[in-house]
């Protein structure tokens, strides 16, 4: 008991502590690590304004990534403690079972099913009362009419009930407990047979002897059962610590992938209007020396070189704009974003793709907009790096409430230790993104027909504001 109060408050403390990183100590981190990209930098192409904008460019991407690092951290501990805790509810030595308001089973573990003795799977949505022996059934209706009614925050009752596939009857104690929502039930059976037993043979007792040794093993019981609801109160409040450790981790995540995005698009606005526009002015410049020293061979020579230079910067920075926040994701909308990405990767990459578009309006939720936009991106990505293919399509069509994306290449096909690897930072990432919109997605891999990807999330969503 105590080392599982100890691991629910480190837990507590650890997720406290991930919640509360300074942003600015991850600032400073990231400007001494670009500090070290900086003493190699090439002198002859440094002006001021360049320099200092590329390197807030580089603080900013490190940061982020430095966030994402501690993210992907706290996941896998996240997970690591809910394995743990499936085990404790799993192989627990009293049942466990969550019932809804009509007392069917939602929830049970195995030592639940065992003492109904029926398989796990069997045992969902039926109801637990038809366990419970006849003359017992009233006694256990009223315990659940008063957990739910309010009456009582937390009931108990001895019933006699009739496992599956056995003769005699088992009597069992089960303590049941309402959720915070009302809705359902936390309920705990614990075998009381050997109990009962004992006490007969207490009321029976012929001499003093015997009724000493029963009264010990009486005493032991009671102590087992003492121990018995302390673990089971310290694993519910694991349970509600786990919980809301999970909350703050998706708070979390949804709170970085806007801040993520904002930073991106910020950036990408200071690129292309201080850089492009300190570059064409210089641009400019070139053009007025070159036609007032028209007779100075050597130096129109060297004016042009320098003009080749600088229409490549400004090339460079376009592009590194657009990767950052495609412009016409805010400007002309979802669609021709999705149009414009899809031709940048054929450029790019010389993969055949093709996205048919079919919305009832263009104008989307800016969250939902550009969750859908990072999650065809990163499809797309996926698809350069581990898929071979030669051919892409990709769908997005508005239907009722939802959206449905579909991408789907003819590569070499993702495996299902691929799809579920903690490795697979990619999908990962479009996983969250889709939970946090409240869609749901899918994803199949074949050595014959490729990788398909299916995302469906809903036109509207409270969830994701950017």
């Amino acid at each position: 008991m105590e080392i599982l109060e100890y691991f629910s408050r480190g837990r507590t403390t650890q997720m406290g502590n991930i919640i509360k990183t300074d942003a600015a100590k991850l600032r400073r981190q990231a400007e001494i690590i670009t500090g070290s990209y900086e003493s190699g930098y090439d002198a002859s192409l440094s002006e001021n304004a360049m320099r200092r904008l590329l390197h807030e460019l580089q603080v900013n991407q490190i940061e982020l990534e430095l966030q994402n690092q501690e993210l992907c951290k706290t996941r896998n501990e996240v997970e690591s403690v809910l394995e743990n805790y499936t085990d404790l509810y799993d192989f627990a030595p009293v049942g466990y079972c969550t019932l809804d308001r009509i007392g069917n089973i939602l929830r049970v573990n195995l030592t639940g099913a065992s003492l109904l003795g029926d398989q796990r799977s069997g045992l969902m949505n039926r109801s637990l009362g038809q366990y419970v022996s006849g003359k017992d059934k009233p006694l256990f209706k009223d315990m659940l009419n008063n957990v739910f009614n309010g009456q009582q925050k937390k009931a108990n009752c001895e019933v006699s009930i009739n496992p599956k596939g056995r003769r005699l009857p088992t009597t069992v104690k089960i303590i049941a407990m309402s959720t915070t929502t009302g809705n359902e039930c936390l309920v705990v059976i614990i075998d009381i047979t050997e109990r009962k037993l004992l006490e007969s043979q207490t009321r029976n007792a012929k001499d003093e002897e015997e009724l000493v040794c029963v009264k010990e093993r009486a005493a032991e019981l009671l102590q087992l059962n003492s121990m018995l609801v302390q673990e089971i109160n310290g694993r519910k409040q694991l349970e509600i610590t786990l919980r809301d450790s999970q909350k703050r981790l998706r708070n979390l995540s949804t709170h970085l992938q806007s801040v993520r995005e904002e930073e991106r698009k910020a950036v990408a606005r200071e690129i292309h209007d201080e850089l492009g526009q300190t570059l064409a002015t210089i641009q400019l410049g070139l053009s007025v020396l070159d036609g007032g020293y028209a007779d100075h061979p050597n130096l129109t020579d060297r004016i042009k070189d320098m003009d080749v230079l600088i229409v490549n910067a400004i090339k460079t920075v376009q592009r590194i704009s657009s990767e950052l926040r495609p412009a016409m994701l805010d400007v002309l909308g979802l669609a021709d974003a999705l149009e414009w990405q899809s031709q940048e990767f054929k450029k790019r990459t010389d993969i055949d793709c093709t996205i048919t578009i079919h919305l009832m309006n263009n104008v989307v939720n800016p969250g939902i907009a550009t969750a859908l936009f990072r999650i065809f991106q990163e499809s797309l990505t996926n698809v350069q790096r581990h898929s071979r293919a030669t051919k892409v399509e990709a769908q997005l069509v508005e239907k009722g409430q939802h959206f449905n994306l579909t991408v789907h290449d003819n590569g070499s096909g993702i495996s299902k230790e691929e799809i579920y690897s903690p490795t697979s930072i990619g999908l990962i990432g479009i996983r969250e993104r889709v939970y946090i919109l409240g869609g749901r997605m899918k994803i199949f891999g074949s050595p014959v027909r490729g990788t398909a990807l299916f995302v469906r999330v809903p036109t509207k969503s409270k969830e994701y504001q950017l």
